[in-house]
């Protein structure tokens, strides 16, 4: 079940999780300046109708994106820079389909330029790592595992190959959560074990790619395996 705006039951932000969501839009639209002081923690708990231990959750989150400094005895402080805040992959304002779609096509922006620089600049230690990640996955699906964390050390050899340290680093910030499970968990089990093997399959069909230096091949190999999951794992079962 979801509610009026989209959210699954048992997603909706928590009071301090609303209270940051409202100040950061305040600051990221200029209402409070660089170096400007917030209102009082008192001032807060008024004007928010919350209790104290809120609005000190709420600051706790500003802080941690880099938006606040508390000074001791002062009070808290708008960051003079603001434009150095952590990317989050969060699904705390979506429902779960809308989460997996995001996600999905976010992969799909980034992992497709990926494969196509990994196809001409891999090496052949490179092309080992993709073939022994492979190995491991389905070694995995063998033993009945989903093979989620393997998956994912795929898709980090090839963001390796491009030797660009910046998109290695941020796929592996980004985290092995961004393989969906979901579909497999809920698969008929009688149809995972062919849908694992065409996994392995379409991942093949990207490593010879990119081994082969095709890069044209290799998008298309990756924009195809991506496309897939985003359908699969977006409900659409028997795709």
């Amino acid at each position: 079940m979801v509610d009026s705006k989209g959210l699954a039951l048992g997603m909706r932000p928590k009071l301090g999780e609303r209270v940051a969501d409202q100040l950061r839009e305040r600051i990221q639209k200029g209402d409070f300046a660089p170096g400007a002081q917030l209102p009082t923690e008192s001032a807060l708990v008024e004007q928010f109708g919350v209790s104290r231990t809120v609005i000190r959750e709420a600051i706790s989150s500003l802080r941690v994106d880099g938006l606040v400094k508390a000074h001791q005895g002062r009070g808290v402080f708008v960051c003079e820079d603001i434009s150095q805040q952590p990317f989050r992959l969060c699904s705390k304002h979506l429902n779960e389909k809308d989460h997996i779609e995001q996600a999905m096509e976010l992969r799909m922006c980034m992992e497709v330029s990926n494969v196509e620089l990994a196809a001409s600049r891999r090496t052949e230690a490179d092309i080992k790592d993709m073939y022994a990640a492979l190995d491991k996955q389905h070694a995995a699906h063998l033993a009945g595992e989903l093979g989620q964390i393997e998956d994912f050390q795929f898709h980090l050899a090839v963001a390796a190959a491009t030797k660009n340290s910046y998109i290695a680093d941020f796929l592996r910030f980004l985290g092995p959560f961004i393989i969906p499970a979901n579909a497999m968990q809920h698969m008929d089990q009688q149809k995972l074990p062919a849908y694992q093997e065409s996994l392995r399959q379409e991942h093949l069909v990207i490593v010879e790619a990119i081994k082969e230096g095709n890069a044209n091949a290799a998008g298309d190999g990756m924009r195809a395996h991506l496309r897939r999951g985003l359908q699969i794992n977006s409900g659409e079962r028997n795709v």
